[in-house]
């Protein structure tokens, strides 16, 4: 029997062995074979990563996806209207501990049980401190519009009112001359004050008792050196006066004021017994 030698190469050194080829049917192993945790294994082995590389991939990507830290993350609750299940996502939205602790932005000016019933139901509704502030500004503009409306509103109702009233307007005008009506008054009445408004009628009651005609010195001028009959004389000539008159009743308090000022020292110039 002869056998093939293979011919050894030059220098009479043996050839290399071929490299060996795995027997058909075994398994080749895979690279999270050494994982000790056997959860984390069934995991990626699972999902299917063919490497490391694969599931470091994949990791980033989801940082990428989430884009804030992990404490910065939000996790809402299946039943959003569950509010102590809400009370952690209105907690990273801004909303304080307690109602006394939101930011009052409208001044010592607004009605501070009407702040705190308000500040209770954004807090009942879990708004932070910041969206209770944003209200709050929506509210102080709404509010100055309203207002604003309000007297524009007013002004021209009077004005068409006066147009269409003329007499009316000259007895209404001297009732507020014969009873000292000052801008204090006035602006008390219009905004329904109930204490102006009596006080108003005080004045039209007293003023009802009075004589008609009160006697006196000479007139010396306008004020206190009048005498009553002298300021009675000066008010009737001033309510004749149109442009006077226009002052007096003018819806601008800056034109009217120094008008009803005028009116009201002779008024009580007036009214002084001889």
């Amino acid at each position: 029997m002869s056998d093939d030698v293979t011919a050894a190469p030059d220098g009479g050194q043996a050839a290399p062995a071929p490299d060996a080829v795995p027997a058909q049917g075994a398994a080749s192993g895979n690279w999270f074979d050494g994982f000790e945790n056997a959860d984390l294994k069934g995991y990626v082995e699972t999902k299917g990563f063919k490497s490391g590389e694969a599931l470091a991939e994949s990791y980033q990507n989801l940082e990428k996806l989430r884009g804030v830290p992990a404490d910065q993350l939000v996790q809402f609750p299946a039943d959003p209207s569950d509010r102590e299940a809400m009370l952690p996502v209105y907690a990273k939205m801004g909303m304080p501990e307690s109602a006394d602790q939101y930011t009052n932005v409208l001044g010592d000016g607004f009605d501070d049980n009407v702040f705190q019933s308000v500040a209770a139901q954004a807090h009942a509704l879990g708004l932070g401190d910041g969206q209770f502030q944003g209200l709050q500004q929506i509210m102080a503009e709404q509010s100055q519009m309203l207002t604003e409306a309000q007297e524009t509103a007013t002004a021209e109702a009077f004005d068409n009112w006066k147009s269409g009233n003329e007499q009316g307007f000259q007895n209404a005008a001297k009732l507020m001359a014969d009873v000292g009506m000052d801008e204090a008054g006035l602006e008390g009445l219009l905004s329904g004050d109930k204490a102006a408004m009596y006080d108003f009628l005080a004045k039209v009651g007293a003023r009802s008792g009075e004589p008609n005609v009160i006697t006196g010195d000479t007139p010396q001028g306008e004020g206190f050196g009048m005498s009553p009959a002298s300021a009675r004389q000066k008010i009737n000539e001033l309510m004749a006066d149109s442009n006077f008159m226009e002052q007096y009743t003018s819806a601008n308090s800056k034109v009217r004021a120094p008008a009803i000022e005028r009116m009201t020292k002779l008024q009580e110039a007036a009214s002084r017994q001889g």
